[in-house]
């Protein structure tokens, strides 16, 4: 056993190998999953890793004694289901015996999503009426420095669409299609991507009365603004607002969200980025969208409880969506 942990794709793909696998197939079978997946799974099998090199168990053919001893012992660092389910589901991956799967590991699952049934991680969501005031006060944008513009930017995004900071970084100049009904086309695999589900698609109409809360109108404004910083090559609409002006990650977004919260007035040792996803979807709801339309617009199928179950807190047409919650 290597005395250090690999990481979780070059483990994933020597579970294959002992899977018997043929080498041509792995790059597919890694393709299944997407980089988010793999990431979230990392922090699980190298959890795991290090307690087969502890307790000298097989790697890739736990007992169920020994996959139980594992699940016991994280238990205690387990602060929901979904945490577990995240580790049970690593460990079928990458055992021989789908270990994951057996009916005692399903047991001990389901014991441990009744005594840590998962919750909202709010019982309330700020309003987002105060924020997209302040937001509107930013403006003429003459005079704006680049980092506030950026930073109304992905807010008015976030709340506009009701998605994660993931899509957000995923938007690409290419993909762009600006005018007074400005589209917005997401290809690229996100969180939310599944066989015949479709991907994101963003409408924006301009908001002639009301520019400035008008995506369109900032749209023009920030690619205008970065044209002259942006690397050659750089197709991704989101660029550092500082040298040396690079694409940058979705965990970037998400600070700059938060950023954008705080400088709005939000507590944002409360509430994380992700929180705009709560505010926008139940400000929606609240104003007579409906749950189908929300769920469309912000990325669940229409089979999903988590809106209901998650997101609408107490406080579609894509066009309709923005205008119920920036027009508000």
């Amino acid at each position: 056993m290597a005395d250090t942990f690999p990481g979780g794709r070059d483990f994933i793909s020597e579970a294959f190998k002992k899977h018997l696998v043929p080498s041509a197939a792995i790059p597919t079978l890694l393709a299944s999953l997407s980089d988010a997946t793999i990431k979230q799974y990392s922090t699980a099998l190298r959890s795991g890793w290090s307690f087969c090199k502890s307790n000298q168990v097989p790697l890739f053919e736990p007992t169920v004694q020994q996959t139980l001893e594992f699940l016991a012992q994280k238990l205690p660092d387990i602060s929901s289901f979904s945490s577990l389910n995240t580790l049970r589901s690593a460990i079928s991956l990458v055992s021989h015996n789908e270990i994951g799967n057996h009916p005692i590991i399903r047991r001990f699952c389901k014991g441990v999503a009744a005594l840590k049934p998962p919750h909202p991680r709010y019982d309330f969501i700020w309003d987002p009426a105060p924020v997209i005031a302040k937001l509107a006060t930013i403006y003429p944008y003459d005079s704006i420095p680049l980092k506030i513009i950026t930073w109304k930017l992905v807010l008015l995004l976030a709340l506009g669409t009701g998605h994660r900071a993931q899509t957000l970084n995923f938007v690409k100049l290419s993909h762009i299609s600006l005018g007074d009904k400005t589209l917005i086309r997401i290809p690229d695999r996100l969180k939310t991507s599944a066989p015949g589900r479709p991907q994101p698609l963003f409408y924006f109409s301009r908001f002639s009365d009301c520019e400035n809360l008008c995506i369109v109108r900032l749209l023009e404004r920030y690619i205008h603004v970065t044209r002259d910083l942006r690397p050659p090559s750089c197709d991704r609409l989101f660029i550092s607002y500082s040298k040396p002006f690079k694409p940058v990650s979705a965990q970037s977004i998400s600070r700059w969200i938060k950023l954008g919260l705080g400088y709005c007035g939000i507590d944002t040792s409360i509430f994380s980025a992700h929180s705009t996803r709560h505010a926008s979807t139940s400000l929606a709801a609240q104003k007579g969208i409906t749950s189908d339309l929300i769920k469309r617009a912000a990325g669940w199928s229409g089979e999903s409880r988590v809106f209901a179950a998650f997101y609408n807190r107490p406080i579609i047409n894509q066009e309709d969506f923005t205008k119920a919650v920036l027009l508000s």
